[in-house]
């Protein structure tokens, strides 16, 4: 009898160390216990993350994880459940389902923010500008705000040994007075001329174009006061080349705040 007992728990040990030696070895499986060890499930014969995504989101508690083809668990794309999800974004709910994880955007998709004021993490606050692009028309960006753009005065151009002014400069005339009144400073209007021709007759030639131009602004309503010339002649050339093109940017009256 003892003899039995002894021939049958060989057999057992023999049946069990048979089972043990023919288990395939990780990451290969034939069933999850297989795998149970990494925390894994057998998929298709090999120890995985996952087989859906009920192995990625254990007892509901990370909602934004999935089963990805590769059979790992990774984040939904956008997914969340608050704004630490989100890095330089924030987590809006769903729309409707509560239970169900929000998404990330940009904190100012869903705020509008009232004239004067713009969104920054979701708040509006008061607009500022980065460049005068950002600004109306007639202002500028200085400092982060928009402010109103001083005008500028421009040069105006004559013809060769002429003092008229010439019709495409009229419009340069009218912005410029204009400009000054708005301004309010005295001006200096600075004749001069070309390389061509002696000195004494370009001084000459140079005033009489600085008196036309003050001619034009008064005629304008500029107030006379603000008002004063000087010839330079061919002193101050902006240009030494000894071409007409050249010879055209020299003939000119300033008007120097």
């Amino acid at each position: 009898m003892a003899f039995v007992r002894i021939a049958f728990v060989v057999a057992v040990a023999a049946i069990v160390g048979a089972s043990s030696a023919c288990a395939p070895s990780y990451p290969e499986c034939a069933t999850d216990d297989h795998c149970s060890e990494k925390g894994e499930v057998c998929v298709e014969g090999f120890c995985k993350q996952c087989r859906d995504d009920t192995q990625c989101n254990p007892g509901g508690t990370r909602k934004c994880m999935q089963c990805a083809g590769d059979r790992t668990c990774q984040k939904k794309f956008k997914c969340c459940t608050s704004d630490l999800d989100c890095p330089g974004e924030k987590c809006w709910p769903h729309l409707t389902d509560s239970s169900r994880p929000g998404e990330c955007g940009d904190p100012c998709l869903r705020v509008k923010c009232p004239e004067g004021k713009k969104c920054e993490n979701g708040q509006c606050v008061d607009a500022g500008c980065q460049s005068n692009a950002d600004c109306p028309p007639g202002q500028k960006c200085v400092g982060g705000q928009c402010i109103e753009q001083e005008c500028e005065i421009v040069t105006i151009y004559f013809d060769f040994n002429e003092a008229k002014i010439r019709l495409d400069q009229e419009s340069a005339i009218q912005a410029n007075a204009e400009c000054i009144k708005k301004l309010n400073q005295p001006v200096t209007l600075e004749g001069h001329c070309d390389e061509r021709g002696d000195a004494e007759y370009n001084l000459a030639l140079g005033q009489r174009r600085a008196n036309a131009v003050l001619r034009q602004y008064k005629a304008r309503g500029v107030d006379k006061n603000l008002l004063k010339t000087i010839s330079y002649g061919k002193e101050r050339q902006t240009c030494s080349e000894s071409n007409e093109d050249c010879w055209g940017k020299n003939r000119r009256v300033e008007s120097v705040k």
